[in-house]
């Protein structure tokens, strides 16, 4: 179920400000001041996708919430790991740049030894 953010469907007149770093403002109209339309908060902060078309339409979708992660792990390192989505197996290693190139080399080839052997230990047909 999804969660209700605004107290009911509601149509307010306001401003738009598009800025060029991409930053979008949307201010109500003095007129509409004074209206509570978030459900049980002050604020409200969503996570979402906004389209804007050429002629500045634009269209708010909040990501689903409460779904899990997109992600399942399968493997990791100290560095790095296994994980998978529906559709891909993805093996990412991230390493602090104060180690210098040297030691991330090295914990590279045997971390990636590691993954590699992981790999090698899944069956030939496997489903992931």
């Amino acid at each position: 179920m999804a969660k209700q953010v605004f107290i009911d469907n509601i149509a307010m007149e306001a401003e738009a400000v598009f800025y060029v770093n991409g930053d979008i403002n949307v201010t109500p109209c003095d007129f509409e001041l004074g209206q509570h339309i978030v459900n049980g908060a002050a604020i409200v902060s969503q996570k979402g996708r906004m389209v804007t078309q050429v002629n500045g339409a634009s269209h708010f979708r909040p990501f689903a919430t409460g779904t899990g992660s997109r992600y399942r792990k399968l493997f990791s390192t100290p560095h790095g790991e296994v994980k998978e989505t529906n559709g891909q197996v993805i093996v990412q290693f991230r390493f602090p740049k104060k180690y210098g190139k040297e030691y991330i080399e090295k914990l590279l080839r045997e971390e990636s030894e590691k993954i590699l052997e992981f790999i090698r230990s899944r069956e030939t047909e496997t489903k992931w």
